[in-house]
């Protein structure tokens, strides 16, 4: 730029004396950035003559290596102490922005920047221009100080956006959170109370199990003495009554011969119906009557000559673990079952040792038994070992062992005869020589595998 232009600026049309140019250094530095970087252009393109005699090693340099912090520190330094060569930078750039440096220097730098010209322009332009161009470096500065401002209340706003909708974002968690306590906190309180009350109620059912044990234990000792005294007072009406059949017989042969002609002593016979009357009213007392009611003539029905087979059950087998048990709550029934037949079964318990094959007949026959009137396991008593054969209970299963010279199908069937015909009897025994026997002498036989199988029967 010439003295004349420079003139021209200072002191243009319309223009007063404005405030002072500010110095390169007080410009922020993105601002001054556009007039260093004329200064490098003019520093590699221009006229050596007007280059600082500091900066004329550098003309041949490349732009990147130009652009150190020391290069720029020295062009700064000379433009601001070389008015050649800050004149000469002042007029390239107003050669370059003809445009904005006629706006610029006839005060319409507002309108420059509003038009779109960038603050950094505006200011390059105005420090290129002097004094004339100090109020348009003064509005650059202010303009991009107000766009530094509004870019950090634009980040503000963000930022505080941003924690704002992290916040509300951990506000929703935390009521999530809190309901889902909440939640669990009525949940395990629900689940004390349900506890509570299934205590209470384990408590109840213990208590009340102790007093049905207590009772049970109370009614069986009741029924086992019950039954022991009636035991005692048939075995004594028995007696008794086999003493008054004794004396009948004896009196009724005497009734017979008095009643010879010659004629009845009346004292005798009165004797003789006194002892009828007993014995009738004994007979009574220990039920006899009552089984044996007096048929025409006086005479008793005469007892069953054969025993009968028990009825299967409709839509059942014979060998149906339901048919045995409905055999076995027949009143007065005898269960005899054949040990060793029923645990050497296949699917019985032959392969764990005689002890624990009788341990689990037993077993198995607890719930036949309490349907029963009576059960009773025949052993072999040749395999029992040192044990010496005997009978005994066990869990109110009858259990037989038999003598060395004697095997259980015998003592079975021997077992059946000896029942009056009367009292039906259940053999249970897969042998089938024993159950040919036993149902020749009217007993119903059942197999193996329906005691076995109780366990699946209802």
């Amino acid at each position: 730029m010439t003295e004349a232009a420079r003139d021209t600026g200072a002191h243009g049309e319309g223009a007063g004396p404005g405030p002072a140019p500010r110095s390169l250094a007080d410009l922020p530095g993105e601002l001054g950035a556009g007039y260093v970087e004329t200064a490098l252009t003019v520093l590699r393109t221009g006229d050596p003559s007007v280059l600082p005699s500091a900066l004329r090693g550098f003309v041949t340099w490349a732009p990147r290596r130009l652009r150190t912090p020391r290069v720029l520190a020295m062009v700064r330094r000379g433009l601001e102490s070389d008015p050649a060569f800050r004149a000469a930078v002042d007029e390239y750039v107003l050669a370059a922005e003809p445009q904005l440096a006629e706006l610029v220097r006839s005060g319409r730098h507002a309108e420059a920047l509003a038009s779109g010209e960038s603050p950094a322009e505006v200011a390059t332009v105005g420090l290129a221009l002097g004094p004339a161009g100090a109020a348009a470096v003064t509005a650059a500065v202010q303009q991009a100080e107000v766009a530094e401002a509004q870019a950090v209340a634009a980040r503000s706003a963000a930022a505080t956006a941003e924690v704002a909708a992290e916040r509300a974002a951990a506000q929703a968690r935390a009521d999530v959170e809190a309901a889902t306590a909440k939640a669990a906190r009525e949940q395990a309180r629900q689940a004390a109370d349900e506890l509570r009350r299934s205590e209470r109620e384990r408590r109840r059912l213990e208590a009340r199990v102790a007093e049905l044990e207590t009772a049970l234990r109370e009614a069986k000792a009741s029924s086992a003495a019950a039954e022991s005294r009636a035991a005692a007072e048939r075995r004594r009406l028995g007696a008794r009554l086999a003493e008054q059949r004794a004396a009948a017989e004896e009196l009724a042969r005497a009734n017979r011969a008095l009643r010879k002609p010659g004629g009845v002593d009346p004292a005798l016979a009165e004797a003789v119906g006194a002892l009828e009357r007993d014995l009738g009213a004994l007979r009574r007392a220990t039920g006899i009557e009552a089984a044996e009611q007096a048929g025409p003539g006086g005479q008793a029905p005469p007892a069953p000559a054969r025993r009968q087979p028990l009825p299967v059950p409709g839509g059942r087998t014979a060998d149906d673990p339901e048919t045995l048990l409905a055999w076995a709550s027949t009143r007065g029934v005898l269960v005899l079952v054949d040990g060793y037949n029923v645990t050497k079964h296949p699917l019985g318990f032959g392969d764990r040792s005689l002890e624990d094959q009788r341990t689990l007949l037993v077993a198995r026959c607890r719930r036949l038994a309490r349907r029963t009137g009576e059960l009773v396991i025949v052993f072999d008593g040749a395999e029992v070992g040192p044990l010496p054969p005997s009978r005994m209970a066990v869990n109110g299963v009858g259990v037989v062992f038999t003598d060395a010279g004697r095997t259980a199908d015998d003592e079975i069937v021997a077992r059946v005869n000896a029942e009056p015909p009367s009292r039906p009897v259940v053999v249970v025994s897969s042998d089938n020589e024993v159950r040919e026997r036993s149902a020749a002498l009217g007993a119903s036989t059942v197999r193996a595998p329906a005691l076995l199988g109780l366990d699946h029967a209802r």
